[in-house]
C-alpha cells in the first residue's frame, strides 16, 4: 500500500506493508533542489540569502545556522547584545512553528473545527511582528549576517515586542485543546526507540549521512536518534514521559510546553539586552572550514561550509527530518519505528506528530 501524506511542508510518500496493522513502513522523500551544490562557488555572503529560501517555515534557523557556520569558519567575535537578538527571533520561529503544526498541520487529522486553524493564524501575525521588529520583516529575514545583526532596536520596538508575548501568553489555550484533541485517540501509540539528542550533546565526528535524490538518512554513533522539542524537554516534562515514555502524547506534549517556556524565556532576555552595545563587529575573513548546529523548530540543524578566497567550495545541510523520517530496512528510524505495530487508521496523526518538512530534506 502506498499512502501520500499531505498537509505537511511538502508531500512524502509511505510504502506500508500490512493489512490492519502497519507491518513495516518505508518512508520516501521525492522533491530534490541541490541547494548544496547551487552553492558551490558562490560569495560566502550569498549563502544568507540562498539557505534561508530553502524552507518557508524555519528559513530564519537556516539563516542563523548558515551565520554561525562562516563565523566560525572566521573565529568571529559577536556582542552580547546580537546574540540576545538572535536567540529572541529563533526563539519566536520555533514559537510560531509549534503553534502552526500543532493546529493546521497536527489537529484536522481528529478535528476538523475551522476555528483552531483561525486560532493558529491569528497567533502567527502577531508572532511574525515581533520578529519584523526586531529583524526588519519575516519571512526570509537577512538581519543576521558574521559579526552579529544589522539592525540596531530601540527601548520602544523592544518594549512592543514584551507586550506581543504577554498578549500571546494570556489569549494560549494549548493544554485545553491538547486534551479535545484526545477526546477519541489513544495516548499512548506512536512508541518508539527511546533515544534522543539534543545540539548540545553532538559530537560531529560521529554524524554519518547517506542520500541521494529521494531517500536521504542520518546516523549518530550507527543508531537513529530522535530529535525535537522531546529530545529537547524530556526531563522538564518528566511526569508525563515517565507515565507515556516516547508515545505521541509526550511528542506533542513536548511541543506545546516548550512554547509557553520560549514566550517566557524570551520575556527574560528581552530584560537581558544591553542596547547600548554594538550591533556589529567586522569579522576577519579568511579560508577556512567551519560549523554549526542549532536547534531549530523541528530539532538539529546543522550547517558545514568551507570557504577558499571568500567563495564557497564545500557546503553540506543536515536537517531534523532527516534524523527523524530516515528510512531504513533493518534498523528502523523514529518515524518508522513509531508506525509499525500501530493501526492504519492511526498513520495520519502519528506521523505527522513529527511536524515534517520535507521541504527541507529535499533542499
Amino acid at each position: 500500500m502506498k499512502k501520500l501524506i499531505t498537509k505537511i511542508e511538502g508531500e512524502a510518500l509511505l510504502h506500508i506493508k500490512g493489512d490492519d496493522v502497519v507491518a513495516f513502513a518505508e518512508i520516501e522523500f521525492y522533491q530534490f533542489r541541490g541547494i548544496e551544490e547551487y552553492l558551490k562557488g558562490k560569495h560566502f555572503m550569498d549563502a544568507l540569502v540562498i539557505n534561508p529560501r530553502i524552507c518557508g517555515i524555519c528559513g530564519h534557523s537556516h539563516l542563523i545556522a548558515t551565520t554561525e557556520a562562516i563565523e566560525n569558519a572566521f573565529n568571529a567575535e559577536i556582542t552580547n547584545k546580537a546574540k540576545l537578538f538572535r536567540k529572541l527571533t529563533l526563539n519566536f520561529e520555533i514559537i510560531e512553528n509549534h503553534i502552526k503544526w500543532f493546529y493546521i498541520t497536527l489537529f484536522p487529522t481528529q478535528i476538523k473545527d475551522k476555528k483552531f486553524m483561525f486560532k493558529a493564524l491569528d497567533i502567527s501575525q502577531k508572532l511574525s511582528k515581533a520578529i519584523a521588529l526586531i529583524a526588519g520583516q519575516y519571512p526570509h529575514t537577512s538581519y543576521a549576517i558574521p559579526g552579529g545583526i544589522t539592525s540596531d532596536i530601540t527601548y520602544l520596538e523592544l518594549t512592543k515586542v514584551k507586550n506581543i508575548i504577554d498578549e500571546i501568553l494570556n489569549e494560549l489555550t494549548l493544554f485545553e485543546d491538547l486534551e479535545l484533541f484526545f477526546e477519541n485517540l489513544p495516548k499512548d501509540i506512536g512508541k518508539s526507540n527511546n533515544r534522543f539528542l539534543k545540539a548540545d550533546e553532538i559530537d560531529i565526528s560521529k554524524i554519518y549521512e547517506k542520500k541521494n535524490q529521494n531517500f536521504q538518512y542520518v546516523t549518530y554513533n550507527n543508531l537513529f536518534y530522535e530529535v525535537g522539542p522531546l529530545a529537547r524537554q524530556k526531563e522538564n516534562i518528566k511526569e508525563i514521559y515517565d507515565k507515556y515514555q516516547d508515545s505521541i502524547y509526550s511528542r506533542i506534549y513536548a511541543r506545546l510546553f516548550e512554547t509557553i517556556q520560549l514566550l517566557k524565556i524570551n520575556l527574560k532576555v528581552c530584560d537581558e539586552i544591553d542596547l547600548s552595545e554594538v550591533s556589529y563587529i567586522k569579522p576577519n575573513i579568511i579560508s577556512n572550514r567551519g560549523y554549526s548546529i542549532i536547534e531549530a523548530p523541528r530539532g538539529i540543524l546543522i550547517h558545514e561550509i568551507e570557504i577558499l578566497n571568500e567563495k564557497i567550495v564545500d557546503y553540506n545541510i543536515i536537517v531534523p527530518t532527516q534524523f527523524n523520517l530516515s528510512s531504513d530496512k533493518k534498523m528502523f528510524s523514529p518515524a518508522q519505528k513509531a508506525l509499525m505495530g500501530e493501526k492504519k487508521e492511526y498513520i495520519d496523526t502519528i506521523f505527522k506528530c513529527f511536524d515534517i518538512c520535507s521541504v527541507c530534506i529535499g533542499h
